[in-house]
């Protein structure tokens, strides 16, 4: 990352590296090591049964599937292999990188899927007033999760 050189990751990561860009000599980069999450839950816009996703192309879905050691998609809806090209715009991550697949219509709500249904703000405004503290969270999850 060659535009956080001289940030503050320096002093507070120490796992960061800085070392000289092997593509462009003269130029220093910072050197991330890589995460490998033990699960990624990802929603995609569409998705075929053996787990191949279309994901939004404006989302680092596909790199962080690839990255973890397993990966529980939801999608708007299951499509046949041949429907998945028509479903939209989008990056296709191949379903060897997903080991299970959900159909789940509105699944990102209260945020948006690109495309298909736009952020509800004012869930997300209620949200944020309930997780200030403890009681009001909890009757936030009786009413949206438990009920």
């Amino acid at each position: 990352m060659a535009g956080h050189v001289g940030s503050d990751y320096e002093r507070l990561r120490p796992d960061f590296r800085v070392i000289p860009n092997p593509y462009a000599p003269g130029e220093r980069v910072l050197l991330v090591p890589p995460i490998r999450p033990d699960l990624a839950l990802i929603h995609a816009i569409a998705a075929t049964a053996d787990g191949t996703l279309l994901l939004d192309h404006m989302e680092d879905d596909a790199l962080l599937a690839q990255a973890s050691r397993v990966v529980v998609a939801s999608a708007e809806r299951v499509v046949t292999p041949a429907e998945l090209p028509a479903a939209g715009e989008g990056v296709v991550l191949q379903g060897i990188h997903v080991t299970a697949v959900a159909e789940a219509p509105g699944g990102a709500r209260p945020t948006f899927v690109r495309g298909v249904y736009p952020v509800d703000a004012d869930a997300i405004r209620e949200y944020v007033a309930a997780a200030r503290d403890d009681a009001s969270f909890k009757a936030w999850l009786d009413r949206f999760v438990y009920g």
